[in-house]
């Protein structure tokens, strides 16, 4: 198809292309044989009457131009995609579709769970792929490569829709066997004791409870930094470290390890848990369908309290 002589098959090709950095990748990726995928790249310089892409070390190298072209092409792609290709209707009980989702472990456990029960009851044939937290969240929802992010409200990215889900407070976990701590904690000995703290990729270096405590004049002794909330919780177990996380997600953990849970000495802002979809995919119904779900499961949630979290 040609729109004022641009064959709109070239924008998929200047795509992937963009995307790879790589002819081969490109063709790949779109099932195309070299030569055809050369020939595609022919006919963009011709078009545009630039040379697109340079080759340094190997690699294609996106000229100004195919750079300022990068972002209104995938977006142009991703409403095709969505207003036009897209099923205007949502079959749940029938789909095969796959939602991409990036979750925390402590998401996946205290949300994700119930919600998948449901969502396998309801559409069996739906897959959903949890994927870590990573540095590149902003550009997966721009890219459209996820469907969903839940992330912490202060972390919300620009230029997406979003959702409340639910609240949480913070509360200390110690080992059981740590005698030095008994059922409470000073503010004192908080701030002596080794502590151990969780670092995703989105929040670029400080925990949400580690700022909130700086914000609020205190420096505590961090020992050790996990890669989530559960080794988090796990590390503790057999030391006099402590561990300030999610009171939900302390609680659920608090019935499977050796754990104690302790009213943290100093009072920390609630934190809050938000849903965040691409904007190109607004009016998607297989993404109203999830969203809604994944709401009501969240205000589930909401309504519980910690004491009485149960995982599923």
């Amino acid at each position: 198809m040609r729109f004022e002589g641009l064959d709109l098959n070239l924008l998929v090709a200047l795509d992937a292309i963009l995307e790879e950095r790589s002819v081969m990748g490109a063709s790949r990726r779109l099932h195309l044989s070299q030569p055809a995928m050369s020939a595609a790249i022919g006919r963009l310089r011709q078009y545009f009457n630039d040379e697109i892409f340079t080759i340094s070390q190997r690699k294609l190298v996106p000229t100004p131009l195919a750079q300022s072209l990068e972002k209104p092409t995938r977006d142009i792609l991703l409403r095709i995609r969505t207003n036009l290709i897209s099923p205007p209707k949502f079959d749940p009980a029938n789909s095969e579709r796959r939602f991409r989702l990036v979750v925390s472990d402590y998401a996946s456990i205290v949300l994700m769970h119930a919600v998948m029960k449901r969502v396998y009851r309801d559409a069996p044939g739906v897959c959903l792929e949890i994927l870590p937290f990573s540095d590149r969240v902003d550009e997966q929802l721009q890219r459209g490569e996820v469907d969903f992010v839940i992330v912490p409200a202060s972390n919300l990215i620009d230029g997406h829709p979003s959702q409340h889900l639910f609240a949480d407070e913070f509360c200390c976990v110690a080992w059981r066997g740590n005698r030095e701590i008994g059922r409470s904690i000073s503010l004192r000995r908080y701030l002596q004791a080794g502590h151990i703290t969780a670092q995703l990729g989105l929040m670029g270096g400080a925990s949400f409870d580690e700022r909130a405590l700086v914000q609020l004049g205190y420096r505590r002794r961090i020992e050790l930094i996990a890669p989530n909330f559960t080794a988090m919780a796990a590390m503790v177990i057999g030391t006099n470290r402590i561990a300030t996380m999610h009171h939900r997600l302390a609680a659920i953990f608090a019935r499977n390890f050796p754990l104690k849970l302790l009213r943290a000495p100093v009072r920390i802002p609630a934190f809050r848990e938000a849903l965040q979809w691409p904007a190109s995919f607004h009016m998607d119904p297989a993404l109203a369908w999830l969203r809604e779900i994944l709401t009501d499961v969240a205000s589930e949630v909401d309504r519980t309290p910690a004491a009485q979290m149960r995982v599923g």
